[in-house]
């Protein structure tokens, strides 16, 4: 998710700008606020945004001067400037400072929401984690599941997952990693895939649990269920007979017999 940087020198105009954000379910997963260019170079100095709003009027340093220096410093290179004035001159030199957007106040929130949206899009597309993975690379790890049909955003969950299920994922871990909001992802992996992400968590442990258990490795239940993301070996016990109808114990023994 996002990294926000909003500078504004009117505060009712920055709280009511961060309001907008935060009630509108954007893709943001920390705001900084910064009441002129001096607050927000100095900010900017322990806070790397991904995305810095200005609005252009500021006593001192105006909004492009500060892109400009941002710029300069390597400390975020995209910009949204906010302004109340309709200007060409203004839009000129916002051009030149090759800024994603020029917002006119009050602000349309259904035109900021889409900006942000499709920001968070292009940061998600520009990291080439999924696009380096054919898909004949990958491995059926859940069966019915079509890998093949996936969006980028459901692959990018699911190679989530695939690394880091041996820790306690969150929802709110993965919406961050994938730069969109909790409740947008949950709808679009079960459309995508027909399973909740909490589903397709534990069908994924189960499955490199029972390749523990049939291989070579002579690990207790209990050492298992934990290379595999489970802190309660009862809770392990209890999603591996949910899922397949019999303990991991009586699975071990059958199939080991076999």
């Amino acid at each position: 998710m996002l990294n926000l940087m909003i500078v504004d020198d009117e505060p009712f105009m920055l709280k009511g700008l961060i309001n907008i954000i935060e009630k509108g379910q954007t893709p943001c997963s920390r705001i900084v606020s910064a009441y002129d260019g001096f607050d927000a170079l100095e900010k900017l100095e322990s806070f790397r945004p991904d995305l810095l709003i200005t609005d252009i009027q500021m006593p001192e340093m105006n909004g492009l001067e500060l892109i400009r220096k941002v710029r300069e410093r390597g400390l975020c290179d995209r910009f949204i400037i906010l302004t109340g004035y309709d200007d060409p001159a203004y839009l000129h030199q916002a051009i030149r400072c090759r800024v994603i957007d020029y917002l006119l106040k009050p602000i349309n929130k259904a035109e900021l929401y889409d900006v942000m949206t499709n920001l968070s899009l292009e940061l998600l597309e520009s990291e080439d984690e999924v696009n380096s993975h054919a898909s004949s690379d990958w491995e059926e790890t859940v069966p019915g599941v079509d890998y093949d049909q996936m969006s980028k955003n459901v692959k990018k969950i699911i190679r989530h997952i695939e690394t880091h299920y041996r820790e306690n994922i969150s929802l709110d871990q993965i919406a961050e990693h994938v730069y969109l909001h909790p409740n947008y992802i949950s709808s679009l992996f079960r459309k995508e895939t027909g399973l909740t992400l909490i589903n397709y968590l534990h069908l994924y442990r189960i499955k490199k649990a029972k390749l523990l258990m049939l291989g070579d490795s002579m690990d207790s239940l209990h050492r298992i269920s934990e290379q595999v993301g489970y802190e309660s070996v009862r809770h392990f016990f209890s999603v591996f007979k949910k899922y397949c109808g019999l303990t991991p114990s009586e699975y071990r023994q059958h199939y080991k017999m076999q």
